[in-house]
């Protein structure tokens, strides 16, 4: 029985080290990332007041000068088009 048992922990233990190795390598597939809104793959973003890194999904957007700016809260929001007036 302990023979029957430590075969298949160690069966088990070079299933999960193949699996990461070819994971790595890219020869096991993968599941697909999540898409955002867009149809692009959720990313994460840096909120540009408290540097904060939140998924591009769930982040507020302000735009300045072309550029779109996300934020994590709506008081980094408010903070970040406070100092823009100043």
């Amino acid at each position: 029985m302990f023979r029957l048992l430590l075969g298949l922990g160690l069966g088990y233990l070079g299933y999960v080290i193949i699996k990461q190795v070819a994971r790595s390598l890219g020869l096991w597939p993968q599941a697909p990332k999540p898409l955002d809104k867009e149809g692009e793959p959720d990313v994460l973003v840096q909120d540009p007041v408290c540097k904060t890194f939140i998924p591009r999904r769930e982040a507020l957007r302000a735009e300045k000068d072309g550029a779109t700016y996300f934020f994590c809260s709506e008081g980094c929001l408010k903070r970040f088009l406070s100092s823009d007036r100043s």
